[in-house]
This record gives C-alpha cells, structure tokens and sequence, in this order.
C-alpha cells in the first residue's frame, strides 16, 4: 500500500523532466520493495517529527516520506538541501476537533515569514485592525484551523496577511478562512472521530491532500497527469453552488479561475447519480472546452459507469445541427454569403446605413434575435446599437434583411441560429424534451436562440437549469435581457468569490483591466471582488521597440520557461489573431528548436509542443505559462472590429468584448504571465500597468 500528499505531485511538479523521471521511478522501487538497500533510506534526525526519513534518489535529490508503523506517505521531492529544511519545519498531526490528517508547517517558522510580510505592507499604509479578532477560537478550530495557528490567524490584519498565511494551511482551513474574509459564514468541517493515521486519512477533507492504493498502473497515471486535473477537485466553497436546490433555473457566476466549470461538472455528476431514470446534457459555446468537460465527466463519473452513459457532453451547436440533420441535413450559411447578400439588399441606401452598419444590425438585432417579419423588427429592443431608428427606417431596412434571408432560403442555408430554433420547434411539436436537466457551462456567450433552444430541452422541474458563467468574460455575443428571452434567474444567483486557479498576483493585474461592477441588462449588478489561494511571480509587461524585439523578449521568456522545467504542453503563446501570433512565435520557437501546435478540440494540452492560439480559442482552458503578444494599439482592441462600426454605444460594447478577450487571455496563466507589444501599447494596459 502507498499514499501520496498532494504536497508530493506539487514538488514533483517545479522538477525538469529527467529529475521527475528519477523520482517517480523511486516511487515505483519502494513499491515493490521497500526494504531494498538501494533505497538508501535515512531518517531526518532534525525534523521535530521523527517518523520523517529521505530516500536518496540520486546523488543530489531527496524524496521525503513519513513512515508511520507499515505505513509509508511519500511526501515532498526536491534537492538534497530543500528536503532536509522542508521536513524540519513540518510535523504530521490529526487535527484534535475534526479528525482530519494535516501537513502542518511549524508555527514559529510561519510566524516570522508572517511578521515579514506585515513589515512590508506597514510601509506602504496604516496598520489595520485584524481580520478575525471577533472570532471564536472554538469556531476557528472546527473549520479545521490547526491549534498552533489559531492564535495566528486571528492577528492577521490584511489581505497580504491572509493570503501568506493561507498559503501554509490546510486548503479546509486556508479555503474557510477566505470565504470568512470575503463575507461568508462558513460552516464547521465534517468531525470524525479522532483516531489512528489510518483513520485519519479517510476523513473527507483529507482526502483531498493524501491519496492511497496499492495498484502501480493508478500510481503511474496520477504521477503523469497534474493533480487536480485527475481528482477534479470540489472546494467546500463551490459546494454550495453543486449542492444547493434553487428551486427553478439557477446562475453560477465568478471571476476566471474561481471553478466554474468544476462546478458545473460536479452539478452535472450529482444529477446523474439522483436520477437514474433520465438523461442529462453538459454543453457549453466552445469546441475545445466541451472536449475538456467530456474529459472531466470521464474522470469523475468512470468512463463506463451508467452514470457517465446517461449524461451527454456536446457543444451546443453542433448538437443542434446533428439532430436537426437527422430530419434534413441544412446547408450552414457562412459568412462571406451573408455578406455578399447584405452588399446586394443594400444598393442604394444611404449613410449612415453602409454595410458595417448593416452587418452589424444583422448580427445583433435581426438574426441574433430570429426576427422573421417587420413587425417583429419594428418592435425589438435594439439593445447596444446606439443609433435611434424612426419606423419608415425601420421599414426601409427590413426590405434588405427580409430580401437577405429570402436568398438564404433559396438555396436551404441556414444560420446557426436558424439551426437552433428549427430544433426547438421540433421538440416543441413533438412534446417530448430529451433531458431531465441542463448544466451549461460558458453561459455568457449564449445567445438568445440557443438560450431559448436551453430551456426547451429539459422537462420543466425545479432543477432543470443550471448556468455556469461570467459576464465579464463575455466575448462571443452582443448583452441581451435574460427575460426577453424567456429565462428567469433573478433570486437564484450565486457568485463564487475564492480563485483556486490563478496566483494573486495574475489575478490582481487581469482584474484591474475590468470595472469592479459589471451589470447585466436585466439590472443584476455584479461584484468582482475576488481572493487567490495561490501566490507567485508578478506578470512581466515587456515593451518592444518593433517587432524583432518583441520576438527576442517572448525568445527569452520561452527558454526561462524551459529552464525552470516548464513543459512545453504547459506553455501557450495567446495573441488576438492567428498571424499575429505566428509572426512572433515561430521564429521564437524556431531559435529554440521547439514545435508549436494550434489550439483544436482534440488536442493534447500534455504534448510536446507549445500550445498556440487565439485569444476566442484558449477560452475555458488554463496553462502553468502563457505569453500574450501583440498588445499594442490596433491589436487590442482589433482595429478592424471598430472600424465596422460608427454608433458610439456600438463601438462602446464592441470595445467592452475585446477588454474582455484580453481579460480571458491573461487569465488562462496559472504561475506566470507574459504580456508584450511593440509600439504604443493597447489603451486597455492603462488601468493595470
């Protein structure tokens, strides 16, 4: 039997790739034998745990394991030096109220890294009153906040505090303690009773730090794949949120890296377990996500467990056009012939409606909303287009919109709007919908067909609907009311606060780029406020004089990366565009002698090539490095998105989704960010530089 501390995947994790190599073949030595003498093991004599040894993996790496009877947890991995100081300041404990087992860091060792930290924010603003000083040590103990640190955690007096002394807690108590900061009531951890170690590692919050088997194919598995990507973890924070019975269509809303998706996959998990008798759809707007959510269903429901067969992960509308499809295969209308038909409809109009105008009224108002007659057209809100249209315009208008959507028909093409609604009616007609319940993951960028198309495809129950998403990250889809569209969510919203993702220090700069509040047309106003459990490098903003130096900077950044064992299927360089991408990064990655590969639904993120993508494509997704180039004026916003557009309030909301794309990019980092341009720099690094 083996168990492995989470601590242990972390620290394997900053290895280079021959040192992870060495370990994990230390790992499968000690399994099959852990008493051979080539292991050369060696207890920590230092360590004010005594059950800590080291096993020599090579002549300067150490693998830390906690040896308890015949029990063995391995524990850290790293050079000789930073094992040795690593057990020392560390002890293995039971925690006295819940029964949970906790790594714990030595509170003297804590204490002064602590006093460090409130040195430094002493210097830059008045002392505070702490955080906590009115809570209970009993209450502080029962959310699993270990005894030497409850004193500690009451004289925390800042954010920076907090966040330092979160880092070396227990993720129950580092998790409870942010939720208490950010307004939250959080309640007490499971208690069982407190016992052996054995005992104490089945308790449910430590088993989400120490894992156990005794079958070599699980190790080798879980050491290959990062740790939270093969336990799809649930924070007691998103609980709540997969947990909770709004009693009607509910939205999940948060920051990037706040768990979204986790939680919209552990919703989708626990309504497959609850209702065997039905069938359940996960979909999202993006391809590559919707492969990432099939992945996720597959590892936290067994790939062949009924469960998992009763539960459909699809992108949206490529489920739409299959089904419709099985009745008549539609031809889907591309763009360059909805542009030629605008062109043609629209001889002879005069400023201000040219056909920037008329494609994007087309794209916001006519086929965004499915309007198919005049008084449909004459009636709509034309929310965020700016320019006020009397009724004869109005008029005179629709005869172009109405002749565009004749030549769409007359040769059977339709958009995927027209997809949608076609399957809509047809489950309407039929009176039978195929899904017990709907979790959509990416809600922001529904549109209101395929919102409608949403709703239709569950049988009306109480937790029928359930959306995932974050308005800020919107970047697909013009703002629309939620009501008009037939979807009621008001009362029935929960914001998830605590970024379990992205290190604060990438957090706190993406979140500087967006307004603190962001409304929504129905009037709900969200708080962006958000935490970081993690903590790392500051975001490197690297200006260029042209675009060779830009290269160079991204050159320089790439091999770092790899220096420091950064994997390249880790890596992604992100741009606004595809050719502004490839301009910088190929010859980067030429001089390195490293391949890249395009971002596509079926691609392995753990490959060996640098991943490459678009700021639209890497959405939903995360990487331990990106690079975002080409943040220059013109770039960012798109100059050619603006252009199209005159209308003030028009060009407002088109601005309002390219910051909103940049937002996406930078949050795709987990540790470290790079953000270049060469030139003058988008006006959207003014709020965060």
């Amino acid at each position: 039997m083996l168990e492995l501390a989470r601590t242990f995947h972390r620290s394997l994790d900053r290895l280079s790739g021959p040192e992870q190599a060495v370990a994990k073949q230390v790992v499968f030595d000690y399994m099959a034998d852990p008493s051979r003498p080539g292991l050369s093991l060696h207890r920590v004599d230092r360590a004010r745990d005594k059950r800590f040894w080291t096993i020599r993996a090579d002549r300067d790496l150490r693998v830390v394991v906690l040896k308890d009877g015949a029990r063995s947890l391995f524990c850290w991995v790293g050079h000789h030096d930073e094992a040795y100081r690593w057990a020392e300041n560390r002890r293995f404990e039971v925690h006295p109220v819940t029964g949970a087992a906790q790594i714990v860091e030595l509170v003297e060792v804590v204490r002064e890294e602590i006093r460090i930290v409130e040195r430094t924010v002493a210097r830059r603003a008045p002392e505070k009153p702490p955080l906590f000083a009115g809570e209970d040590d009993v209450y502080l103990l029962s959310l699993g906040v270990p005894e030497d640190f409850v004193a500690l955690a009451k004289a925390v007096r800042s954010e920076d505090d907090l966040l330092a002394l979160c880092e070396r807690l227990p993720e129950e108590a580092a998790e409870a303690l942010l939720d208490l900061h950010t307004g939250g009531r959080p309640a007490p951890a499971p208690v069982v009773a407190v016992g052996d170690f054995a005992m104490a590692l089945q308790h449910p919050d430590a088993r989400r730090r120490f894992w156990t088997t005794t079958d070599e194919a699980d190790v080798a598995r879980a050491l290959e794949r990062p740790w939270a990507e093969w336990l799809v973890f649930l924070h007691p924070s998103q609980r709540g949120a997969v947990e909770r019975n709004f009693n009607g269509p509910a939205r999940v809303s948060g920051g990037a890296g706040t768990g979204k998706s986790v939680v919209a996959m552990h919703r989708a998990a626990e309504l497959a377990r609850a209702a065997p008798g039905g069938r359940l759809m996960l979909t999202t707007y993006s391809k590559t996500l919707a492969a990432r959510l099939s992945d996720g269903m597959d590892a936290l429901l067994g790939v062949a467990s009924p469960e998992r067969g009763r539960v459909e992960v699809s992108h949206l509308h490529a489920y739409a056009l299959a089904h419709v499809s099985r009745i008549a295969k539609p031809t889907v209308a591309d763009g360059a012939y909805i542009d030629h038909l605008l062109k043609e409809a629209g001889r002879g109009l005069e400023p201000p409606f040219d056909f920037a105008f008329l494609r994007a009224e087309w794209d916001a108002v006519v086929d965004f909303w499915g309007l198919d007659s005049f008084e449909a057209y004459r009636d709509v809100a034309r929310t965020g287009r700016g320019l006020a249209l009397s009724p004869r315009q109005r008029r005179r208008l629709w005869e172009v919109f109405a002749a565009v959507r004749q030549g769409l028909a007359a040769r059977g093409m339709l958009t995927f709007g027209e997809v949608c609604d076609a399957l809509r009616a047809r489950i309407e007609a039929d009176g039978v919908q195929p899904f017990r319940h709907v979790v959509v993951d990416e809600a922001q960028d529904l549109g209101p067909r395929e919102l409608r198309l949403v709703a239709a495809l569950a049988v009306p129950g109480p937790r029928a609907l359930f959306f995932a998403g974050d308005v800020g990250q919107r970047i697909f889809r013009w703002p629309f009311s939620w009501l008009g569209a037939g979807v009621d969510v008001r009362g029935r919203a929960q914001r998830l606060k605590v970024n379990y993702r992205t290190t604060a220090e990438i957090r706190r700069f993406s979140d500087r780029l967006l307004p603190g509040r962001i409304a929504e047309v129905d009037g709900e106003l969200e708080e962006r406020g958000a935490l970081s459990v993690l903590r790392g490098q500051n975001p490197e903003l690297k200006p260029a004089a042209d675009l060779q130096g830009e290269i160079e900077t991204l050159h320089d950044w790439l091999h770092r990366a790899r220096a420091d064992g950064i994997a390249p299927g880790e890596i992604a360089v992100l741009g606004r565009t595809r050719r502004a991408i490839d301009e910088r990064a190929t010859p980067a990655l030429a001089r390195l002698g490293l391949s890249g590969a395009w971002l596509s639904p079926d691609q392995d993120t753990g490959s060996d090539s640098i991943t490459l993508g678009t700021l639209h494509a890497a959405k939903g997704l995360e990487f331990r490095a990106v690079a975002v180039v080409a943040c220059d004026d013109g770039q960012l916003p798109l100059a050619a998105a603006l252009v199209a557009e005159t209308d003030p309030e028009a060009r407002r909301i088109i601005e309002d989704r390219e910051l909103s794309l940049f937002y996406v990019g930078c949050t795709r980092a987990r540790d470290r960010l790079l953000v270049t341009w060469s030139g003058t720099p988008s006006r959207f690094l003014a709020s965060a530089m």
